[in-house]
């Protein structure tokens, strides 16, 4: 009788131990598709060329209509090659041209031929002829749509003299200027020295772990420890 709940009692321990086993696994599970819902694209925004660390970049200045292989630039109105004078007070970070478009308001999209990780650029004609002031957004999209949007708010002074620009961890397939909201500012969009890069051209740096994974792979820990203890 004795033998008997000896027996019983180590079948007891061993069915407790497998329900825990088992339950690890669920929770080892629901770590790791907890961990890929929550990752997102990291997109830091930068403020100037000096910030744009993820070279090597092509750059293109507008200054003819031979553009550098690599995008292509489109507006629903179309694009065409403004002068400085007329657009940007005469202002622009490289010579007398900038890219503009055939009416107003209206956005400029620019896409890539191969991805992207950082892209960037000067904006100008930001004239108080026609608007109060607005801020300048940069929407930025992959294949699978938008994944971000970062915005500069126009100083007012007509030049081409604010960049907007980013670096991100994601490949980027194209982008898109606006000014408010596209269609609410009496202004012809005008860009100048678009600079891009090749996504995954450089090395990138590790993914920093969300908060919520650095707690979760904590409990998983002292799990575990507790449980080489018993």
């Amino acid at each position: 009788m004795k033998s008997f709940v000896i027996i019983e009692s180590f079948w007891e321990i061993l069915l407790m131990s497998l329900k825990g086993l088992f339950s690890f696994k669920l929770l080892l599970t629901s770590a790791l598709l907890s961990t890929s819902l929550v990752s997102h694209a990291v997109i830091t925004q930068v403020g100037s060329t000096a910030g744009m660390s993820q070279g090597p970049y092509a750059l293109e200045d507008f200054e003819d209509g031979s553009f550098v292989p690599g995008f292509t630039a489109t507006a629903s109105s179309g694009v065409t090659l403004a002068s400085a004078a007329g657009f940007a007070g005469g202002v622009t970070p490289s010579g007398t041209q900038g890219l503009s478009t055939n009416t107003f308001p209206d956005p400029i999209m620019i896409s890539f031929a191969t991805p992207a990780s950082s892209v960037g650029m000067f904006f100008g004609n930001d004239d108080t002829c026609c608007s109060s002031g607005f801020t300048a957004f940069l929407d930025i999209f992959d294949v699978g749509g938008l994944i971000g949007t970062i915005g500069v708010a126009a100083n007012m002074n007509d030049f081409a003299d604010q960049f907007i620009g980013f670096v991100s961890d994601q490949a980027v397939t194209s982008v898109t200027l606006r000014y408010g909201t596209g269609s609410d500012v009496g202004l012809y969009h005008y860009i100048d020295d678009l600079q891009f890069n090749r996504a995954g051209t450089t090395p990138e740096p590790d993914p920093i772990p969300e908060p919520g994974t650095l707690g979760l792979f904590g409990l998983l820990t002292g799990f575990l420890l507790r449980r080489k203890k018993q």
